[in-house]
């Protein structure tokens, strides 16, 4: 039978815009042996339309690099509050604060339960802070597409904002549905997609049941446009508070490792300096002309058409934007341009599975989280794996 052809372990991104777009549900979303979402096909409902074929960014090849003039500007949100619980500047919170009070919904990842990251839709100023914060991990998007064009069909204004490969399931979605609201889509400037297997492996052998990861990434001690150090949050059962600051863990030091990132996330495709989105948001890491404002956060925001630069105006009194250096921003954040990674030749990306199934909890720390002292033997494997991670990025 003719069934659809899909993206592959290697290629698949794990937007899930395929699940969305069936129209008999035959696509269902679940995390493959190496801790990674995507989809899973019932061949028994599958009616043959091929839709997830024509949908998926990835096999349909969608054009998200755009040969647009896009405009870098230094940015952070006047509502000290907002910016006090963002990564970073705040801009996405200053976006969503004025769509919710134009009555718009914004979509965006939230934390749900311990640690279930998933997009979902908000539309009241009090549920802006679910939205707020980095998750590093990769948010489960299923029926957030569908979501969005039905509020979009309703004549309705939509925020979008997740991953590059997330704002392209979304377009590659709707590709020429109708509609009479207004979507403006912002993405990430991603590190890449690291596997869940992190988390769960994290939050079975700490030495206390977790609640809730509350936060992967605090602004308690400041933020710094250079050598900033993570502060995950936890609390635990009986209420009690723990700081990560400075202590190896496989959550943190595991995403930034960049050593169990989804395959797609070495070769991406939905980067570069111009996109089909709107607007492209992170950290804007090297910033030595807003010193005065490093403590409560800087954001880069990249408008890549003129009806985002438009918004950017549009927004101006909750909303502070200057136009900061393209080439240095691209500099200090090379993922804006550079998808391409050698890790994934490395043996502990190569053998990930097989590792989180047979090695202890102290060794995958030791190989994933750097949780070892200076004096310990690991030392050598670790000079050995920057050497070959150095030869790697050469050839």
């Amino acid at each position: 039978m003719n069934h659809p052809t899909l993206a592959d372990i290697k290629t698949c991104t794990g937007c899930l815009a395929c699940v969305d777009v069936c129209p008999v549900n035959a696509l269902s979303g679940q995390y493959n042996e190496e801790g990674h979402l995507t989809y899973k096909c019932d061949t028994n409902k599958c009616i043959l339309c091929h839709q997830c074929e024509r949908t998926c960014p990835v096999v349909s090849n969608f054009p998200y690099r755009t040969d647009n003039k896009s405009e870098f500007y230094a940015a952070w949100c006047k509502d000290d509050d907002l910016r006090k619980h963002s990564s970073s500047g705040g801009v996405f919170a200053a976006m969503a604060q004025y769509i919710i009070g134009l009555g718009g919904y914004v979509v965006g990842a939230s934390n749900e339960g311990v640690c279930n990251i998933k997009q979902i839709v908000i539309n009241k100023q009090s549920e802006i802070a679910k939205l707020q914060g980095s998750k590093y991990t990769q948010s489960n998007a299923i029926s957030s597409f569908k979501q969005t064009l039905a509020l979009l069909k309703e004549g309705k204004c939509v925020l979008y904002s997740g991953t590059g490969c997330q704002v392209a399931g979304l377009l590659s979605y709707l590709k020429k549905r109708k509609y009479t609201g207004k979507l403006i889509t912002v993405d990430l400037i991603c590190g890449g997609v690291p596997s869940r297997l992190l988390i769960d492996k994290f939050l079975e052998n700490e030495p206390y049941r977790i609640k809730k990861i509350l936060s992967f990434r605090t602004k308690e001690n400041g933020w710094k446009s250079k050598g900033f150090i993570y502060n995950m949050l936890v609390e635990d059962e009986n209420g009690k508070i723990h700081d990560y600051t400075g202590v190896h863990n496989l959550v943190t030091d595991g995403f930034s490792s960049e050593l169990t990132d989804r395959y797609s996330c070495y070769d991406c495709q939905f980067n570069g300096v111009s996109r089909a989105s709107d607007f492209t948001i992170g950290d804007l890491w090297g910033d030595e002309s807003h010193k005065d404002q490093h403590a409560k956060g800087v954001s880069l925001v990249i408008a890549h058409n003129e009806q985002a630069v438009a918004f950017l105006k549009e927004i101006e009194e909750i909303l502070y934007t200057e136009p900061t250096d393209k080439d240095r921003a691209i500099q200090f954040n090379h993922r804006i341009v550079n998808g391409r990674n050698p890790f994934r030749y490395l043996i502990e990306r190569r053998y990930l599975s097989l590792f989180f199934q047979k090695l202890s909890y102290k060794t995958l720390k030791r190989l994933y989280g750097n949780d070892y002292s200076w004096n310990s033997p690991w030392i050598l494997y670790k000079i050995v794996r920057k050497v070959i991670k150095i030869i790697l990025k050469r050839i």
